[in-house]
């Protein structure tokens, strides 16, 4: 498994941050990390919510048409469009959820060209799966298979999200395979289910707020775009992440050989 240069010659801590004051926890370490760094997460989720505008379009258009291949064409392609503003999001946000200084435009540009080819199959995979939950939720008919189909849909629904939340934090940090990227995040979300389950409900009760609450909750999307629930997410599942990868002291070791091997350090 090849690390991508994540976090290359950046070892120091954030603004504000005493480097030797013990990291918080829980709400505490998303409330820190979201002030500190609210320009940067604002300016990468609302550039991903523009890049998702399409496929938005796309399934509400397939909805309204009741065709299949319309779905299929419009989340596939929509789901591609927006995968790789999603993964350079979840690069920014994991840079400074380690306290990795961020330099937006470089960091955000550079993740969005090395990430971009990686990106385009879990986008579709991501497109596809939740297009076609939202186009049977809605031609669901009074009448029909009732209840048990409603709840087998919404779990349905619950279980990809914590999915899709593990797939994309893997993105921006691994070059993996396909099938690898699959197969780890089954791993990670079946093996830690209490984050999983909570990254996937703060993502849903987002949602949840703006379709229940239309149009008003609408005005909140130019403020919390994307980065308000996937950096929520993410807060939930990081100590999870960090302890399946050992990524924090692998991204050290690396940084401290590259040291090492640099001609400033033969020098």
């Amino acid at each position: 498994m090849a690390y991508i240069p994540l976090f290359q010659y950046r070892d120091t801590p954030g603004p504000g941050v005493d480097p030797n004051a013990p990291r918080k926890r829980g709400v505490r370490r998303w409330l820190e990390v979201a002030w500190r760094d609210l320009g940067k997460f604002w300016l990468s989720g609302a550039l991903a919510l523009l890049a998702t505008l399409p496929y938005l379009l796309g399934l509400y258009f397939a909805i309204a048409s009741h065709l299949l291949i319309a779905l299929l064409l419009a989340c596939m392609l929509g789901g591609m469009l927006a995968a790789p503003f999603w993964s350079a999001l979840m690069d920014v946000m994991l840079r400074r959820f380690r306290d990795e200084p961020v330099f937006w435009r470089i960091d955000w540009t550079r993740a969005l060209r090395r990430d971009w080819r990686q990106a385009l199959l879990p986008g579709a995979l991501w497109g596809l799966l939740f297009g076609a939950q939202f186009f049977t939720l809605y031609h669901l008919r009074p009448g029909g298979p009732g209840l048990p189909l409603l709840v087998l849909l919404l779990a349905g629904l619950i279980v990809m999200t914590g999915f899709v939340v593990w797939m994309w934090t893997q993105v921006p940090l691994f070059t993996l395979p396909f099938p690898t990227l699959v197969r780890n995040t089954l791993t990670l979300a079946l093996g830690h289910p209490l984050p999983t389950l909570g990254a996937s409900l703060l993502c849903l009760a987002y949602l949840a707020v703006l379709l229940l609450f239309s149009p008003v909750s609408l005005l909140l999307l130019p403020l919390a775009n994307l980065w308000l629930p996937l950096s929520a997410a993410l807060a939930a599942i990081y100590r999870s992440l960090d302890e399946a990868f050992d990524l924090e002291n692998s991204i050290a070791a690396l940084h401290a050989k590259e040291r090492t091997e640099s001609p400033q350090a033969e020098e």
